[in-house]
């Protein structure tokens, strides 16, 4: 089974009433002409790429202050009723606002006890907040963690326009995991440019993954991998960023230019296997 952990179920419509999406497309040198038209078109990717499920993301920004976001947000129910309609091939995260303090940990537990979302998505670039902010982010990994909920972090840079990256360097996931140690985490893009702070992180949290989304195959940096073959190799997990990188090209990158670098069982880990075990499926 092949799982793809982090896709965000964009439509061009979506993504052209975005300034920061748009300035992303641009930074991914991608055709405007060619983004998908629908969340079905997806699956149809998926299909044709034989990635067996995926984990798209919602995101909210109702209460960030950052007018360049206002039209970002991807409510909760949206996103849950695309993943009801794919027949369990799409497994839905929630996103809040943290900004939005209480309110915010209520629409999480509304998400999952209602909804029936797997997990949450904090994108901390997007909503202006440090991702160890003890006010407005630790209410909400103290029901994560006691709920047995999964976060997926966007850690280090973004191509995102009209945002800053300070808000989601890896080193704050630090203390984190140290306050939460059975929080399930997952470090989306193995937090570049610091990978070898995200591996730290990693190393000495054992409730941590790390994906490698957003990077095709061959540009995966040396640095990681070792970690990827040795002692983390559990803990890896494969993603897109789709629509930023599509499942196709990215599956045919990871045949041609990562697969013949993998020690022996590492590939089946790494595409699905440890998603399984992050996911409880």
């Amino acid at each position: 089974m092949i799982i793809d952990v982090h896709v965000h179920p964009w439509t061009r419509e979506f993504m052209e009433k975005n300034g920061p999406i748009m300035k992303a497309c641009d930074f991914f040198k991608l055709d405007a002409a060619k983004l998908p038209v629908s969340t079905d078109q997806l699956l149809e990717e998926m299909a044709e790429a034989g990635v067996s499920k995926a984990v798209i993301l919602g995101q909210d920004t109702r209460a960030t202050k950052n007018r360049a976001f206002r039209n970002y947000t991807l409510r909760n129910d949206e996103v849950a009723k695309i993943a009801a309609k794919s027949g369990d091939r799409l497994l839905a995260f929630a996103g809040v606002d943290p900004n939005a303090g209480r309110a915010a940990l209520q629409e999480l537990k509304r998400a999952v006890g209602t909804l029936g979302m797997r997990g949450l998505k904090i994108h901390g670039s997007a909503n202006s907040v440090y991702l160890n902010d003890r006010k407005l982010m630790f209410p909400i990994y103290e029901y994560c963690q006691d709920a047995k909920v999964p976060i997926l972090f966007h850690t280090g840079t973004t191509g995102l326009g009209d945002t800053e990256i300070r808000y989601s360097k890896p080193e704050l996931m630090d203390e984190v995991c140290q306050s939460f140690p059975d929080l399930k985490v997952v470090m989306a893009h193995f937090g570049w440019p610091w990978p070898d702070v995200t591996i730290a992180v990693a190393l000495r949290s054992p409730n941590v993954f790390i994906d490698v989304s957003g990077w095709k195959p061959k540009y995966l940096p040396p640095s990681i991998m070792p970690y990827l073959n040795g002692i983390l190799q559990d803990r890896f997990l494969f993603g897109t960023d789709y629509p930023m990188l599509r499942q196709k090209e990215w599956m045919e990158g990871f045949k041609r230019d990562l697969a013949p670098r993998l020690k022996p069982g590492v590939a089946e880990k790494l595409l699905g296997g440890n998603a399984k075990r992050m996911l409880g499926l």
